[in-house]
């Protein structure tokens, strides 16, 4: 048996008229082709050119449409669902196959007729068409591709949900930029493309190109399918370089005006076709929220939309993320795809509102930084905030703010700020000293100011000017009479002092910072000032000063500090630990410090070297060299240097295991560490195995014996036939690596071992 495809009715099919079980309903048929008013489609669209990528999306929802009825493509718009569900269809095998196209309709009333047109179902004089259509479909096995639902989307949920409770083997594929919402359905959320962009950009230019240059373009785009192959079409009559050059005016650009002029044909066309959905407060806070390149919360989203109630703003954004003219990330955030957004700063101009909400949001991110201005430490909260907003503000710094206005002395502060953390600095810090320069020395905002552009200085190596900066901040800070922030300006002085290498100064101001923040009650701020100073403390020697200070601090920074700052914390614990000779209290600290700051590959080189010192001076000298020479080779590659004290701490270990390791091995383990990426050496670094007591070499324990029995280095040598350097320095190895400090603590070891 067959069906024909035009009435729908079984029939047993001859050669001649295989899909028709009659003349009249061939004649019907070619009619209505011929007028163009038929969306019957018997056949899967046919397109011209190759279908690219999409290999793990096609896999995922030919799974889904073997366990669903009901499969909803969502996205938004030019991101491919049509395409991507005609080969899901294509490739799924079924039976029979029809379109429903519903992009052309305009009215509700028009849905039904569609579906029936399609399936071949016409209407009987006085019974209702949806009755037709579901008993010509009641017992027929057939996938529905239902194509581009979201601007008549109630009147498809009722057709969809009659057919899929009254024809039970009736399968619908939809596309839409919203989901249709109805009993059953399974939604699948289509973004841009990744790395298969670069193979579609590629394949529709025609020619390879520059790989990188394609890849930043199809990036700049969001890797969605029409934005790239209008502009890889673009590219044979445009050089790829002013392509890419001019992405920013890619609503202009990006059209294909030799095509048929459909919402599909350029890029602002199919944009304006969600646009149009969209009720007037959807498209009001759609235009506001494109000046946030960086993406946006809740909180931003209600300054922008002039301070509205948060359940309105909730209700808008969800209607936005449904309608795919906003994405939400996997931290909770929302954003626009950059072509949606530039979209949107179009619309915000038309209205004139651009003014109004770019100082609605320079204001609110004014207010993101203020905190350093008026308190002694961040938060890890507020320290996030900034880094979360690290491209709203850098856009407002470019592009809002005006030349003249001195608010760009905080943007360009809390720029630098993130770039600090992030240890790529150099442009921010640039920008900085020249607002700094042009600023008004009264400024609120130059405090802050001044005291970066110290710590510029100060990574930089300008020492000289380091100090001068942060002399200023402090004294403009005292004359201002902003005592709060007094206790982190002078630790920044003291940092100040410390890379000019000035030791007395440096504690003094430490000491200074002590005390303004006893005094105002900074309690986090004091113990990062405390832990600073007992660093000072032990790098002159004074171990049991530092002790004193660094865990008296720690139990404020735990509770109440960013994990960063008690990693450097826990660091200087773990080096007072190794001076006192307690290897496992300092290898329970440095594993601390890498778990603390291992999201940060900078920050975490000392807590691995560290478990390194640790290793060797625990006699797993192969696996201490692999961390410390891991650690050595992405200083150098990173450019970041380590403490001197820290470093010679280094060497001197180092030097421990050469000694203990035969040439051979000594080279095999530095080898094999300075292929180590950080990933690798930090879960080495947390092996609970590298701490065991120190294991001494045959060689060392018997220059120990020598030197218990009361013989000179000098004996020692004459004795065993060596040098007397040789004998100095396993003497001075044997030290470090039990953490002695003098010859009578040694006799007293080899006594009591």
């Amino acid at each position: 048996m067959g069906t024909c495809a035009s009435c729908g009715t079984e029939f047993a099919p001859l050669p001649s008229r295989a899909r028709y079980c009659s003349n009249a309903c061939r004649q019907r048929a070619y009619r209505q082709r011929s007028a163009g008013t038929s969306t019957v489609v018997t056949e899967l669209p046919a397109h011209d050119d190759a279908f690219v990528g999409r290999e793990t999306e096609l896999a995922e929802l030919l799974s889904l449409l073997r366990k669903h009825r009901l499969l909803t493509i969502v996205g938004s718009a030019g991101v491919g669902k049509t395409r991507l569900a005609v080969e899901v269809a294509r490739r799924s095998r079924k039976a029979e196959v029809r379109t429903v196209e519903l992009g052309k309709l305009s009215r509700p009333d028009q849905v039904v007729q569609a579906f029936a047109e399609a399936v071949g179902a016409y209407q009987h004089a006085g019974v209702a068409l949806r009755t037709t259509l579901l008993a010509a479909l009641g017992n027929r096995r057939i996938l529905l591709l239902v194509d581009n639902c979201e601007h008549l989307v109630e009147e498809c949920c009722g057709v969809v949900d009659a057919l899929l409770s009254r024809c039970p083997n009736v399968q619908v594929l939809a596309t839409s930029r919203e989901a249709l919402r109805t009993v059953g359905e399974a939604v699948y959320p289509l973004h841009g493309m990744e790395d298969d962009a670069v193979r579609l950009f590629t394949e529709r230019a025609g020619v390879q190109g520059d790989q990188e240059l394609i890849a930043a373009v199809c990036a700049r785009l969001d890797g969605v399918p029409l934005a790239v192959e209008l502009a890889a079409k673009l590219s044979r009559t445009v050089s790829l370089c002013d392509l890419a050059n001019h992405l920013d005016h890619r609503l202009d650009l990006l059209s294909d005006a030799g095509g048929e002029q459909s919402r599909h044909r350029s890029l602002r066309a199919a944009i304006d076709w969600s646009h149009d959905l969209l009720t007037g407060q959807e498209k009001e806070l759609f235009r506001r929220l494109a000046l946030l390149p960086g993406g946006f919360g809740l909180d931003i989203a209600q300054v922008v939309h002039g301070g509205s109630a948060i359940g309105t703003v909730i209700g808008l954004l969800t209607a936005l993320q449904a309608k795919s003219l906003v994405v939400r990330e996997n931290d909770g955030r929302f954003r626009m795809l950059e072509s949606v957004r530039l979209y949107a700063e179009e619309r915000l101009r038309e209205h004139g509102e651009h003014g109004v909400t770019a100082e609605r949001i320079i204001e609110w991110l004014c207010e993101k930084g203020e905190p350093g201005v008026t308190s002694s430490i961040l938060s890890p909260e507020q320290v996030k905030a900034q880094h979360q907003e690290y491209d709203n503000v850098a856009h407002a710094f470019a592009r809002l703010v005006a030349p003249q206005d001195d608010r760009r002395l905080m943007l360009a502060t809390m720029l630098l700020r993130v770039c600090f953390d992030r240890g790529y600095f150099a442009e921010a810090g640039a920008v900085l000293m020249q607002v700094l320069h042009q600023s008004a020395a009264d400024h609120r905002y130059r405090i802050l100011a001044l005291e970066y552009a110290s710590l510029l200085a100060v990574h930089e190596e300008r020492h000289d000017e380091a100090v001068k900066y942060a002399l200023e901040a402090v004294h403009t800070a005292e004359a201002g009479g902003q005592q709060p922030i007094m206790c982190r300006l002078f630790r920044t002085l003291a940092t100040a002092y410390d890379g000019a290498g000035d030791a007395a100064n440096t504690a003094w101001a430490l000491r200074q910072s002590i005390e303004h923040g006893v005094r105002n009650g900074n309690d986090v701020s004091v113990a990062v000032s405390s832990q600073n100073l007992g660093w000072t403390l032990l790098v002159q020697g004074d171990v049991e000063g530092a002790r004193e200070l660094v865990e008296g601090a720690l139990p404020a920074l735990r509770a109440h500090a960013r994990p960063d700052v008690v990693a450097i914390a826990v660091h200087s614990a773990g080096c007072i630990a190794l001076e006192r000779g307690d290897l496992t209290t300092a290898g329970a600290r440095f594993a601390e410090g890498a778990q603390l700051s291992a999201y940060q590959p900078r920050a975490v080189l000392e807590s691995v070297e560290g478990r390194g010192v640790v290793a060797v001076l625990s006699g797993r000298h192969e696996l201490g060299v692999r961390l410390l020479a891991a650690c050595r080779q992405m200083r150098t590659v990173w450019v970041v240097p380590a403490e001197q004290w820290w470093q010679r701490k280094m060497d001197s270990v180092l030097d421990v295991a050469r000694e203990a390791l035969s040439r051979a091995a000594f080279t095999r383990a530095l080898n094999a560490g300075r292929a180590m990426d950080v990933r690798h050496a930090l879960e080495t670094a947390l092996d609970k195995e590298i701490v065991r007591d120190a294991v001494l070499s045959d060689r060392q324990r018997m220059v120990v014996e020598l030197v218990a029995q009361g013989m000179t280095n000098a004996q020692i040598a004459a004795k065993l036939g060596i040098s007397h350097r040789t004998v100095e320095s396993h003497v001075h190895n044997v030290k470090t690596a039990l953490n002695l400090s003098t010859r009578a603590q040694l006799v007293a070891w080899a006594q009591s071992n």
